[in-house]
């Protein structure tokens, strides 16, 4: 390999590597097609709830340990998240559920308000939505 190659292929490399997000992809189910309309769908509904969460946090006077918000369409933020806890919820069950809270939690939510959005009318009706979707 050429000199030049070498250092045009480094500088692509770090480049690509510097503009990728440290951040768990959102809502993409491995069970849809990437380009499946249903795919917007559970993005715009997750990337709400993290807008909710951040507008909250800052309300409180307190921030995210990451950037929650990372690779969410902008239009999510105008969707309505309700990520107060609801009274009677059920509890965190292994598959989407289990796989969304840790998701909250790796995409930098403080872990007091994960398990609050974990009990919120916003959370149960994403995994309604993922569930009701995959049965389409």
């Amino acid at each position: 390999m050429s000199l030049a190659r070498t250092v045009l292929s480094t500088v692509f490399c770090t480049s690509l590597i510097a503009a990728c997000d440290q951040a768990p992809a959102i809502g993409a189910d491995p069970a849809l097609p990437l380009d499946d309309p249903r795919q917007e769908t559970l993005v715009l509904a997750e990337c709400a709830i993290y807008f909710a969460a951040e507008q909250k946090l800052a309300q409180d006077g307190q921030s995210a340990k990451g950037s929650m918000t990372a690779n969410c369409p902008e239009e999510a933020r105008a969707r309505p998240a309700d990520i107060n806890p609801m009274v009677s919820v059920p509890s965190i069950t292994p598959g989407y559920p289990e796989t969304l809270y840790q998701r909250m939690i790796a995409r930098g939510m403080p872990q007091a308000l994960a398990d609050d959005v974990a009990k919120s009318r916003a959370f149960w009706n994403l995994v309604a939505a993922r569930d009701s979707v995959l049965l389409l």
